[in-house]
């Protein structure tokens, strides 16, 4: 410590205070090792907020839905649950509170955890007040299940986009990658008439 331009004696104090400091900085970080923060989920083997597929909403099937015993790691404790396992793959379990229960019900019209296997529910990201602080959570969009199910074209309406799409100037790859569906297939019917309007945009060059 000879290049400080101080006292020798505080040069002494310096050597010995930084690593004190140091010290005690990495006790705390250890404590905190052991702690729950209120707004940490302890278990991460369960869906939360974090998971949506870049913070986006998603449409998920239910596999099964039960009341099971729920370990949180940090305290070591088991609890009681509404736990909703979803068709789905790569999808963790949900734990779903009361509030997100009540939505289930109200979206799916049924009233019986056995009753909803099969039921589609959308998972969104939202905020809720926890003790003053607005934090983020996952709750379940209340919309019916004409809304959730997706209806794809009909083959007589995939053979009309075929014949269309030859005189558009765009090959079927490209309709799909601008559609973002693996195949015409999979176009969703909601989107057809718009398709094959757009198809005779381009056949008739106004691009």
């Amino acid at each position: 410590m000879a290049y400080f331009s101080c006292k020798k004696d505080m040069i002494h104090v310096y050597v010995y205070a930084m690593p004190t400091t140091l010290w005690m900085g990495f006790k705390i970080m250890e404590e905190n090792k052991t702690k729950t923060h209120w707004l940490q989920n302890p278990n991460k083997n369960y869906l939360g907020h974090w998971d949506l597929p870049n913070g986006n909403p998603i449409i998920l099937t239910i596999k099964s839905a039960k009341w099971e015993e729920v370990k949180n790691p940090i305290i070591n404790v088991s609890e009681a649950k509404r736990v909703i396992r979803f068709e789905e793959s790569n999808i963790k379990p949900f734990i779903c509170n009361e509030t997100n229960a009540q939505s289930i019900m109200r979206s799916t019209k049924k009233d019986y955890l056995e009753d909803s296997c099969g039921m589609k529910i959308k998972l969104y990201q939202s905020k809720v007040n926890f003790r003053g602080d607005m934090i983020d959570c996952l709750r379940i969009k209340e919309v019916p299940q004409s809304e959730l199910t997706v209806k794809y074209i009909t083959e007589e309406q995939r053979d009309v986009l075929l014949e269309l799409i030859e005189p558009s100037g765009k090959t079927v790859q490209e309709i799909c990658t601008i559609m973002k569906v693996e195949s015409i297939s999979l176009l969703p019917e909601i989107k057809y008439e718009n398709m094959c309007k757009r198809l005779k945009e381009l056949a008739n060059g106004d691009n």
